[in-house]
């Protein structure tokens, strides 16, 4: 038969629920703990709106947003220092490369959105002489000298199959097989040109490649996507050197390129040359091919970034903060709903059934109140995973053993009044009395337990983050405050106060709200904290 409530137990339960929203609406200290609470919960169902530069946690990813430790771009409003530093910013798209006239005769080129492709013919010039065609891009850069930049292109040879690699007056050159009779060398080089006439060979593939001496082998960044940062690895000092830096400093060598405001040029060169054969030299009609070319991107990494900066990852830090509410909700508010049922089951059983089921689980629960709760926990999800689900049962497993005490005391005392013996003389069966007599009256403990519960999960699952424990793909509070330890953001708090303070502050408020609607809760299920209205 299914279950139903009655007319007249439905009204009952409405009127308690008015009277207690009545009593609630009395208490400011509630309001405003839900007042805190619905903030966090918009934010939280609203994150990809509020902030649409998700950073996929430390998949975080994502990307680097700015330079790490970039400065809010408001600060930039009271410092004249700072409205001076770069923002991130995106120069010479592939739209705004140009190709320079004129284009040598055994060169024709078309090109779409995203490349631009050239054919070479060496039977056109009727010579075996080198021929090159520029592609330039000119950009204004407003700024400061810049700490960073990358710079990602791509280029593809036809055809592509390499028949042999070999040295000449210091130019590699990658011959290409066409047909049996003919091959075809290309090389690319890269140019910044800045307002001041000075150039910098950002990229040379000529020299690098002829250090490597297998054909089919490529250096560390031979993908097409060229990146000058401090990732650049150590070993490639001898290539700063050649590029034309006396000391092999990424950064410094950055800000030198970019030392002044102008109009900044980046100048391609592909040059063609017919190749040869073991030694033979080929016709010049088949001495064909052709080179795709795909400039996609200049881009500065900001010092001034969004509204709270950027952390040392370079990752946006409102990012992080507006998408770790969701998480901080979850895990506090699961945690907390697991253990107090839990502690409820464990008390009602233990203090109306008694006897020797009363003295196992208190045992129990004596046990687990004698473990240090930090080190256990740090070893149960060392041992199941850093996963925010096991964290939640986890955490949920070691926060139940107060409230199931609190209940036990107080059904030991229910069970002895004379509503149950009544209940007991009529031959009520013991679920009936544990659900229809003592469960409604310990449930208002349980909620107030319940609301008091959630700061204390929230708190200890930022506390694992902190040191290292948490969930590596879920973007939390403790985490932000965990990155910035690692890359020393406390080190440098007074630089940095963006990536600390935030994360910390958002922790606070969040379990305030749950402490505020607690205390009211339990003002109004305990007459005797009842104030005087």
């Amino acid at each position: 038969m299914p279950f139903r409530i009655s007319e007249q137990k439905r009204k009952l339960w409405i009127k308690r629920a008015k009277d207690f929203w009545l009593d609630y609406s009395h208490n400011l200290t509630g309001i405003a703990g839900i007042a805190i609470l619905v903030l966090f919960i918009c934010i939280a169902v609203f994150a990809p709106f509020i902030a649409p530069l998700r950073q996929d946690s430390v998949r975080l990813v994502s990307s680097w947003q700015a330079d790490k430790y970039a400065v809010p771009e408001w600060l930039g409003i009271f410092s004249r220092e700072k409205a001076d530093w770069p923002v991130t910013t995106v120069y010479a798209r592939p739209s705004d490369w140009t190709v320079q006239e004129p284009v040598p005769a055994s060169i024709t080129w078309d090109r779409n959105i995203n490349a631009m492709t050239f054919h070479y013919n060496a039977s056109e010039s009727g010579s075996n002489e080198p021929v090159s065609v520029h592609i330039m891009s000119t950009f204004d850069y407003p700024y400061k000298p810049m700490r960073r930049f990358a710079l990602k292109f791509s280029w593809k040879g036809t055809p592509d199959e390499v028949v042999t690699v070999t040295e000449w007056n210091r130019i590699l050159k990658r011959w290409m097989k066409v047909g049996e009779t003919g091959s075809m060398a290309y090389m690319i080089e890269l140019t910044l040109i800045t307002p001041n006439g000075t150039s910098y060979a950002i990229w040379d593939q000529n020299w690098w490649k002829a250090n490597i001496y297998d054909p089919r082998a490529e250096p560390a960044f031979w993908t097409g996507n060229i990146s000058r940062s401090v990732t650049m690895p150590s070993n490639m000092g001898p290539l700063a050197e050649k590029l034309g830096y006396m000391v092999y400093d990424p950064v410094q060598a950055t800000m030198d390129m970019f030392s002044s405001k102008g109009l900044y040029t980046l100048d391609t060169r592909i040059t063609f040359k017919p190749g040869e054969i073991e030694g033979v030299e080929v016709p010049l009609q088949n001495a064909t091919g052709s080179v795709t070319f795909s400039p996609n991107e200049l881009k500065v990494w900001g010092r001034r970034w969004g509204l709270l900066g950027t952390d040392g990852y370079g990752h946006d830090v409102f990012s992080q903060l507006i998408y770790g509410a969701a998480i901080s909700l979850t895990i506090g508010i699961s945690a907390a709903v697991i253990g107090t049922v839990a502690g409820l089951l464990v008390g009602i059983v233990a203090g109306y059934l008694g006897g020797m089921i009363d003295e196992t689980l208190m045992r129990i629960v004596d046990i687990l109140l004698c473990l240090p709760i930090l080190p256990i926990l740090i070893v149960l999800i060392a041992v199941f995973g850093y996963s925010t689900y096991y964290i939640i049962l986890i955490i949920a497993v070691f926060g139940w053993q107060g409230l199931s005490r609190l209940v036990r005391s107080q059904v030991l005392s229910i069970r002895e009044t004379a509503f149950i013996e009544s209940a007991k003389a009529s031959g009520a069966s013991k679920s009936h009395i544990i659900l229809r007599h003592i469960f409604p009256n310990v449930l208002p403990i349980a909620l107030t337990r319940l609301v008091l519960a959630v700061p204390g999960a929230i708190i200890l699952e930022a506390a694992l983050s902190f040191i290292g424990m948490g969930d590596p793909t879920a973007p939390t509070w403790g985490k932000m405050l965990y990155f910035a330890r690692v890359t020393g953001g406390f080190s440098s708090l007074h630089l940095a106060w963006w990536d600390v303070f935030p994360p910390g502050f958002a922790i606070t408020f969040l379990c305030l709200a749950f402490v505020f609607m607690g205390h009211a809760v339990d003002e109004i299920v305990n007459p005797r904290l009842r104030r005087r209205r």
